[in-house]
This record gives C-alpha cells, sequence and structure tokens, in this order.
C-alpha cells in the first residue's frame, strides 16, 4: 500500500497539483472550516522516469486542510501553509518513492529493464513550497524536494506555471507546465550507473551532473456534481531532458500520463 500512495503522489504532483494544492492552499486562507477530500480512481504512467513501458494503477488521494493552516496530504505531505495577500507558503513532511529493479516486485515503481541495477530506498523528504497568483489567475510556484534520510538520494526543485483556460459552474479547465531540476546526487541516484552497476546489469557506467532533468506539460479539468462529489482529470506529456536524457537507463524520453479520480468533499 505505501508503494500505492507513493506512486500516486508522484503523479498528483506533477499533472493536479495547481488543482488540488493550490485549491486547498486557498481554502485555509479564505474560509474559516476545514475540510477534507478523498479520491479513488486509476492512473497511468511509465514504470520509472524514462522507461520504455507504462502501466496502470491505482490513484488514491486524501487531503485534510485545517483551519488554522495545518494539512495532511498524500500528495503534499503533512505540514502547515499559510497565504499572504497573492502568496501563499507551506512546509511539510513527506516520502519519496524508491525504486526497484525487478518488475516482479511488489513495487509500482520498478522495471526489469533495471535488473542488476539494485533498489532505490525511498527517502523522508521535506518539501517547500512558495506560489503566487497573478494577472488572470495565472499561478506560478517554486517547490523543493530535499531527502531527510538516504540523503544520497539528493535533492529536486520544480518550477511551474498554471493558467484557467476555461470555468463555468460545475466545470474548471487548467493547463499547466513544470520543470525539474536535480542535483547532482539525484540525478546519479535516478540516471547514473556506477562501475559496480554496469558490471551487473551490463549498462553502461554514466555520471551525470546536476541540471534539468525533466519538463512536463499538462491540462486538467475539474467537473462538479454537487457540494460533495466531483471528477478530476488530467493528461500530461513528461520529456526526460539534459544529462538524465542521454542517460542508457532512459529508454524512452517523452511518455504520456493519464490520471482520472471521483473525489468526495466534507
Amino acid at each position: 500500500m505505501k508503494h500505492i500512495f507513493t506512486l500516486t503522489a508522484i503523479a498528483f504532483s506533477s499533472l493536479m497539483a495547481m488543482s488540488f494544492s493550490a485549491q486547498a492552499q486557498d481554502k485555509t486562507a479564505q474560509e474559516p472550516e476545514s475540510t477534507a477530500v478523498v479520491g479513488a480512481g486509476v492512473f497511468y504512467a511509465p514504470e520509472y522516469i524514462g522507461a520504455k513501458k507504462n502501466r496502470f494503477g491505482p490513484a488514491i488521494y486524501g487531503e485534510y486542510q485545517n483551519k488554522n493552516g495545518f494539512f495532511a496530504s498524500t500528495m503534499r505531505g503533512v505540514g502547515f501553509g499559510t497565504k499572504v495577500d497573492d502568496f501563499s507558503f507551506s512546509a511539510a513532511l513527506g516520502y519519496r518513492a524508491g525504486r526497484e529493479d525487478s518488475r516482479d516486485s511488489k513495487s509500482l515503481f520498478s522495471s526489469d529493464d533495471l535488473k542488476g541495477m539494485g533498489n532505490i530506498s525511498g527517502s523522508a523528504t521535506v518539501n517547500l513550497h512558495a506560489g503566487t497568483t497573478f494577472g488572470p489567475g495565472i499561478k506560478a510556484s517554486i517547490d523543493t524536494n530535499l531527502a531527510l534520510s538516504h540523503r544520497e538520494n539528493g535533492n529536486a526543485y520544480k518550477f511551474g506555471l498554471a493558467a484557467p483556460v476555461f470555468q463555468t459552474a460545475t466545470d474548471r479547465v487548467e493547463i499547466a507546465g513544470n520543470l525539474t531540476y536535480s542535483d547532482a546526487k539525484y540525478n546519479q541516484t535516478y540516471f547514473g550507473v556506477t562501475p559496480t552497476q554496469s558490471t551487473n546489469s551490463g549498462y553502461k557506467t554514466f555520471a551525470p551532473k546536476a541540471g534539468f532533468s525533466q519538463a512536463m506539460a499538462t491540462v486538467a479539468w475539474t467537473h462538479v456534481i454537487d457540494k460533495n462529489w466531483s471528477v478530476r482529470s488530467a493528461a500530461g506529456v513528461s520529456q526526460v531532458m539534459g544529462d538524465a536524457a542521454d542517460s542508457p537507463l532512459t529508454k524512452k524520453k517523452t511518455s504520456p500520463i493519464l490520471m482520472t479520480t471521483v473525489n468526495y468533499a466534507f
């Protein structure tokens, strides 16, 4: 179950961060009551970043937002957020996915193409967010994902923009894009090949440097059924870039990611 929540968090972070997180942070600042949302559905995503094959899996989402700024989320972690004028800030403890080198493992984040590479342990993380809204509802954000445990897994920084393109009383369509910058440790862990790994896997050695590793463009649609029920769907295209794109582990640089969930708010 841990791996389901982990991969769901990754997919939501890439596809629906503006749809869920920004909405939750706005409620914290504007509404007196606490809110909670749970959702379930399905996603379609690569076995790992740069993988040749995609897979379907269960998407499970949950978020509780207290009026004092405390939140607990399968996507954002557990922490506090606040909003000052048009700026939002949050800090949370979360979890980053590990990776396993066999498709037969129980992890959703695994592939036979990684055989001999060994497993990557998951990391407890500090997740920091800063965002602002300007113009006709355009949102800009910076998200930092810092490894607390297994610090050799490195750190990643995501820069995002999102804007609504259509909105009615029951429907909202939003487009978004983001760029991920990874430090050298992160890129070495997820895209590098050490001499030992090369011997075990047959891949040539590879030592990537820090740099932008992934870009993504998405479109998300939210349909509100009533005050409790809604459906959220998102589709995105992920592009591996920089040294990560040159890794022997990167079998496919461009991949689709799809997700839809039925959600209940209370």
